[in-house]
């Protein structure tokens, strides 16, 4: 079982941690190499674009649900029941003997 373990851990190390440690690595470098003002211009633009993005994919779906009620008025639809076809007779039912609420049996 621990032969599997470590060739699993082999496959992970290599197409998950190598990568990502290496990417990570070379992100951070090219990050700490823009000076910080350069960094604050960047970081801002990032989120005004992330801002504007969520604006609107908000405003278009608001825009979406209202047009979409304004054209369909909702209509009611009522559950019909079902004809239930019996092939057997209807058997009557047995004579049961009346109970009250408490479970005692009835004098009639």
């Amino acid at each position: 079982m621990t032969k599997i373990k470590s060739i699993f851990r082999a496959i992970y190390d290599n197409v998950w941690l190598n990568p990502k440690g290496r990417l990570t690595t070379r992100l951070k470098g090219a990050c700490e190499s823009i000076p910080p003002k350069q960094r604050l211009t960047v970081v801002s633009l990032m989120l005004t674009v992330f801002v504007l993005t969520a604006f609107f994919v908000f405003g278009h779906a608001c825009y979406k649900i209202g047009l979409g009620k304004a054209q369909k008025p909702v209509e009611i639809e009522h559950i019909m029941p079902i004809d239930i076809i019996t092939k057997s007779p209807v058997h009557e039912p047995q004579n049961l003997p009346g109970y009250d609420n408490a479970g005692m049996e009835s004098e009639d």
